[in-house]
């Protein structure tokens, strides 16, 4: 059995399909990802005429890299203090079908050790790092927040 998908946080903003498809700006970029939105099928079923019918499969290619934002990394306050999710991270199906991919966990796992090490030196919770330190060390770090990106 594979699981393709299981439980992701319930973040400070959900990350959507108009965040995907950069139809809604991202105020807290911590990287970008640019992988189609896919879902595979979720079902299939034999028809009454006796034919094979697939249920569920979505394939939507995007115009251009979309930005994350630190707020889909971290819980609400209220939930969990001091964690940051890279890979579970607060996003409907359809958005995580594009974020899935390995090279955007390695952007948000960066993006995430860099906010916990600033919290730690600060001594912050994650959801209390000022954004501009966050980006600026991303940014010296060599970190691309927003696409195109800035020319030299």
């Amino acid at each position: 059995l594979y699981i393709r998908e299981a439980r992701r946080l319930l973040g400070a903003r959900v990350k959507a399909e108009q965040h995907v498809r950069n139809l809604v700006a991202i105020p807290d970029p911590v990287g970008l990802g640019s992988y189609n939105i896919d879902s595979h099928n979720c079902r299939r079923t034999i028809t009454a005429e006796g034919t094979v019918q697939n249920e569920g499969d979505v394939q939507v290619r995007l115009e251009a890299p979309y930005a994350i934002g630190y707020a889909s990394l971290v819980p609400r306050r209220e939930e969990l203090e001091n964690l940051v999710v890279p890979v579970c991270l607060s996003a409907t199906h359809i958005a995580y079908g594009s974020i899935r991919m390995e090279p955007v966990f390695w952007i948000l796992g960066e993006s995430s050790g860099t906010a916990a090490a600033i919290a730690a030196q600060q001594s912050l919770a994650v959801q209390d790092v000022p954004y501009e330190t966050l980006r600026d060390r991303l940014l010296t770090a060599g970190q691309v927040l927003s696409w195109p990106p800035p020319s030299e």
